[in-house]
């Protein structure tokens, strides 16, 4: 009992960060999910795609927002936490960063009203999920995780996605109601987001001051690799829907989107805490020996890929309760497509560990920007080959094949490192 006491103790703020991570999860994946029951019955499969088809174009401008600050500014703050002027310099040439990215994104949405008539048809609609960039750049996610002020981001996040589902059931009553929904979601971002910003500010002191051209640089170097790495695992995680839209119809996306968005919420609550949980362990385990660190990988792929399987088989049989219970009975088709989709936790949580803990943990890195690039580039040949003739079924199954591909190209890799590995020694 000492042990445990004594061993709580020195990892509290480790132990109250992943409390605080759980409830963050909580706040991120499952608050949004309480809101598509009561969405799609109101809006119907039809508007409710083509939202979803909005919010999947826009997703690519959140893509260049981010441009991987969530990880690489994370990692500067919390280097140089003790370092108040440092801190205080990459954090404005954080905000800075993100603003120009955000009025290049838009640029981006000009041209497209410009080019693609889904677009310029309901520009309004476009428009409104675009400001939850807006909110995007002014809270500072990557700020709070540096600093280990998880407890805060996780409060602001909360009432974000809480008040956020409070108002659209208040104000959003019919299918006419379609573009408040994703106004009300980017005003609460943008909201919380000022004040965020403005909390961080005073209570961190961060005094506006002239960055050095050598943080700003940097910043942007560390984070280009991050960004294309997210980038090229965009192409066979939201470029299926894109081209689904390019040639079906927005029923067709809104069946695809129901399914699409009860796995992620599943996928995020069970692959993101299995690596977090794991990822410290293994990661010791390699700096002390890399041989000892692929016996503890082995044995927690092994581990994981039970469980996994058990929840692919509930998920496949539970298909019709959670397609009945959380969209409706007009969503009977995505019944079909939740059973394809059941697989996909087995192959997400092999491949993350293998890449995450595998290549990561023997320091092979290097290779996961070329695996992304070539599974992206495959994934979007397959989509433009085979969804024009097949839909929505030929989208599921073409994210399936790419997790798989990941798998065995990721798998591969770490054999042949560690028969090398077993060589040497």
């Amino acid at each position: 009992m000492s042990l445990i006491l004594n061993t709580i103790k020195s990892n509290r703020q480790i132990l109250k960060n992943m409390t605080w991570l759980g409830v963050l999860q909580f706040a991120n994946y499952l608050i949004p999910l309480l809101i598509i029951p009561y969405i799609v019955r109101v809006l119907g499969a039809d508007v409710f795609g083509k939202v979803t088809y909005a919010q999947n174009i826009i997703s690519y401008c959140t893509l260049i927002v981010n441009f991987g600050f969530d990880y690489s500014a994370t990692r500067e703050i919390a280097v140089n936490k003790e370092n108040k002027v440092h801190i205080t310099q990459i954090f404005w040439t954080v905000i800075k960063q993100k603003t120009v990215l955000l009025l290049l994104s838009f640029v981006g949405l000009v041209i497209l009203y410009f080019t693609f008539y889904k677009v310029s048809s309901d520009f309004t609609l476009y428009l409104f999920v675009f400001l939850m960039n807006v909110g995007i750049v002014l809270f500072p996610t990557w700020f709070f995780q540096g600093m280990e002020e998880m407890g805060k981001m996780a409060i602001f996040n909360i009432l974000i996605k809480g008040i956020g589902l409070i108002l659209t059931v208040i104000f959003v009553k019919s299918i006419t109601d379609y573009l408040i929904y994703p106004l009300l979601m980017s005003l609460t971002y943008i909201v919380f987001g000022i004040g965020a910003l403005v909390y961080v500010i005073k209570h961190f002191e961060i005094l506006y001051i002239k960055t050095e051209k050598s943080i700003r640089k940097n910043i942007l170097k560390k984070s280009f690799p991050i960004f294309l790495n997210s980038l090229f695992v965009s192409l066979y995680t939201t470029a299926n829907i894109t081209v689904l839209g390019l040639y079906h119809s927005n029923y067709d996306i809104g069946i695809y989107g129901g399914a699409q968005k009860i796995i992620m919420a599943i996928l995020m609550l069970t692959s993101m805490p299995i690596n977090i949980a794991i990822f410290p362990r293994i990661s010791r385990e390699f700096e002390y020996s890399k041989i000892s660190g692929l016996k503890l990988l082995k044995k927690a792929i092994i581990v994981v890929a039970l469980v996994s399987v058990i929840l692919c088989l509930l998920i496949y049989f539970l298909s019709s309760t959670f397609v009945n219970v959380l969209l409706g009975t007009e969503f009977r088709e995505s019944i079909n497509l939740l059973k394809l989709f059941s697989v996909l936790p087995f192959f997400v949580i092999i491949a993350s560990l293998l890449t995450v803990q595998g290549l990561y943990g023997m320091g092979l890195q290097r290779y996961a920007p070329f695996v992304g690039l070539f599974i992206g580039i495959f994934s979007v040949v397959l989509n433009i080959i085979y969804i024009p003739t097949y839909g929505t079924v030929a989208a599921a199954l073409n994210w399936i094949v790419a997790q798989m591909v990941e798998v065995i190209i990721v798998g591969t890799i770490i054999i042949l490192y560690s028969k090398k590995q077993l060589h040497e020694n």
